[in-house]
Parts: structure tokens; sequence; C-alpha cells
């Protein structure tokens, strides 16, 4: 362990970022499979829907790859089995985000049985490595990061998933934290925000998601 880490950093908000990613994987599935031929609008709204979650995802993943794994490997011995399997896990990953982005085009267009199905069934195989894969994370990975990183690391890592987004999608991706966080979670989250972000979500994202998930989920 370097001498830098003085302090643990706060890991648990990595466990927020994975509810948001459980349930939109519980959720995806069915809302593609309820989509109707020549329903372009709803096919629309689902199809960005998806393209968020998998954007998120990526970058979420890719900042691990770059950032996380490698210090984790020079930092713990004995644990080079399990950062493996971590990095193996995100190339399946990488394999069924590909299957699902390749066919969302033809799905906005044309939402037939057929199509709607085989996308549904991705996105259930998806959420199941998904789900297993985060589950090992929170209870293998994160104890590892709470004691070998720092906590200027830890927020380091936070900072480069984010700027693997475009700008004109952050509020919303705050928008969906926010929307699964506890109130004591979401006090924490405010606390670390830039003052912008928090005036942002108070005076718009948090409304816009709203009547985003209304629209998306019929309420």
């Amino acid at each position: 362990m370097p001498d830098a880490v003085s302090s643990k950093p706060d890991v648990h908000d990595m466990v927020v970022v994975h509810r948001s990613f459980r349930r939109s994987c519980a959720d995806l599935p069915d809302l593609v499979r309820g989509l109707r031929p020549g329903d372009a609008a709803r096919a629309a709204l689902v199809v960005d829907a998806v393209r968020f979650m998998l954007m998120g995802l990526e970058a979420h993943h890719v900042s691990e790859d770059e950032f996380l794994w490698p210090r984790l490997a020079a930092r713990t011995a004995g644990q080079a089995e399990v950062i493996a399997r971590m990095e193996e896990q995100h190339h399946r990953l990488d394999k069924l985000v590909t299957q699902v982005t390749n066919v969302l085009d033809e799905l906005a267009a044309d939402p037939r049985q057929p199509l709607r199905e085989q996308v549904g069934a991705q996105l259930t195989e998806l959420g199941s490595v998904l789900n297993a894969h985060m589950d090992e994370e929170e209870h293998t990975i994160l104890p590892l990061a709470a004691e070998c990183l720092s906590v200027a690391e830890w927020e380091e890592l936070g900072e480069i998933s984010l700027a693997k987004l475009e700008k004109k999608h952050l509020l919303r991706a705050f928008s969906a934290l926010m929307a699964v966080a506890t109130p004591e979670e979401q006090r924490t989250f405010l606390a670390k925000a830039p003052l912008p972000a928090r005036l942002l979500w108070r005076l718009s994202g948090r409304r816009s998601h709203a009547r985003w998930e209304a629209r998306l989920y019929g309420a």
C-alpha cells in the first residue's frame, strides 16, 4: 500500500452507480419486448434509454480498464487472478454491448416481433452477466480499492468516467444516479458535486428526469 494513502476513500458511490445499471438491466428487456410495430415514437424513446445505459456502462468500464485495474494489480499481492477475471468479464460484456448496439437502429426503425425478442434476449443476457460482475466487484474489488487507493485517486477514477461522456449527457447521468440514491446518498453526492451541477439538478435535472421516466414507464 502506498504511503500516499492517508485515509480510505468512500467507495460506496460505486454501489449506487451499479444500482442504476441494475435497474436498467431489470427494466429494459421488458420495455423492448413491449414495443409495437408502427409506434416509432415509443420505439425511439426505448431505444434512447438502451443507448443511454450502454453509453454509461462503456464510460464506467473504460475508466476501470484504464485506471483501476492497473493500480490494483501493482499494489495487491495475490490478487492477479481476480483482477484478470474482472478484465475478462469486461471483454465479454463488451461483446454483448456490441451485439445490442448493432441492431438498435433497426429496432428503432421497425420494432417487429422477432427483432424485439432478439434484443430483449440480448439485454437479458447482458443483465445477467453484468449483475454477476457487479456482485463480485462489490464483494472483492471495492474493499481492495478502499485499502489501496487514496481519496484523490478514487475521485480521479470518477472524473475519468465522467470525462468519457459528452457534456450534454452529464446532467442526465447525474439525475439518473440521484433517482436511485437514498436521501442520505443524495446528500453525499450533492456535497461532492460542483455548485453548478447542484443548481442545475435542483432547477431542472430532477424534474426533467422525472418527466422522462414517466414517459418511459407510462406513469
